[in-house]
């Protein structure tokens, strides 16, 4: 019997050592699909882990004794899993739907000293300003000396802001930093930042800087048993050195205990993390009113 060749050999041998290696690519592409599939659904499920306990951190904050003052807002499970929630009256921002309302020239002069702070000259307060009053004011009425020219392109709705999402609409803006349109309306006492409360007509920066510290002092003394800095309104005045005459003028600029709070959940499983952003109106003997919920 003739034996083959060391030729036909030699070539048997490179088409089964191909072979081999074709079949070795395709098996190891096959693994590679089978773990990024593992990897696809072990990564979805940590998703959907985060996001549930960022329902929970929520639930938390909805509960009636629960107040952003309480100490458990933060919680964490097998080392990996956690929630985090913070909570803010809405009351702490301007509500522009409020200062915008009647046209009162002190709110009016309060939005023109924000936006200077903000860096707008006067001229470009001019006329964002009037351009506000000209997106929420009747439709058929004067255009304002600086509001900006109705047409195709443009169209004011002529009712009260619905959303924040609108700022960026409007002629002569393109922030939203601050502000809000579901407080309220004054601002909050016990959240607002000092830079807010200076605005104030007969508050000043001093003045404000000082009640902020002395607030920011008292949450950490926990004067209160509910962890508030103050126990009512008239004890916020005297620490901001008002006498209750004083405080009749500016009043309407001037709010205590705001029930509408900007909660904020974030939830971790793994290295994935979700979030939920919810404003809601909490009152006491009642359920919390969601007015904006936003997941992330």
């Amino acid at each position: 019997m003739k034996r083959p060749s060391s030729r036909t050999s030699g070539s048997m041998l490179m088409l089964a050592l191909w072979a081999l290696l074709l079949i070795s690519v395709v098996i190891f592409a096959w693994v590679k699909t089978i773990d990024y599939g593992i990897d696809t659904v072990s990564h979805a499920n940590r998703g959907m882990e985060a996001r549930a306990l960022a329902h929970s951190g929520i639930a938390v904050a909805l509960h009636p004794n629960v107040t952003q003052y309480s100490p458990h807002l933060n919680a964490s499970f097998d080392g990996d899993r956690a929630y985090r929630v913070t909570i803010q009256s809405e009351g702490a921002r301007l509500n522009l739907n409020y200062l915008l309302a009647g046209t009162d020239p002190d709110k009016l002069q309060l939005l023109k000293q924000y936006l200077s702070l903000k860096g707008l000259t006067t001229q470009e307060q001019a006329v964002f300003t009037d351009c506000l009053l000209d997106w929420v004011g009747p439709s058929g009425g004067l255009r304002r000396p600086n509001g900006a020219q109705e047409g195709p392109d443009y169209q004011p709705p002529h009712r009260p802001l619905q959303s924040l999402e609108e700022i960026p609409l409007i002629k002569g803006s393109d922030w939203q930093d601050d502000l809000t349109i579901y407080s309220s309306g004054p601002l909050d006492l016990e959240s607002a930042p000092a830079e807010l409360l200076a605005l104030v007509p007969g508050i000043g920066e001093q003045r404000a800087q000082q009640f902020v510290k002395t607030r920011e002092e008292r949450e950490l003394q926990r004067k209160n048993k509910d962890g508030r800095p103050f126990k009512d309104q008239a004890e916020a005045l005297s620490f901001l050195g008002l006498s209750q005459d004083q405080f009749a003028k500016i009043s309407r600029f001037l709010g205590f205990h705001d029930p509408v709070l900007h909660i904020q959940s974030e939830g971790e499983s793994g290295k994935v993390i979700r979030q939920v952003d919810a404003i809601v109106r909490k009152v006491p003997e009642a359920n919390a009113q969601t007015l904006l919920w936003i997941e992330k």
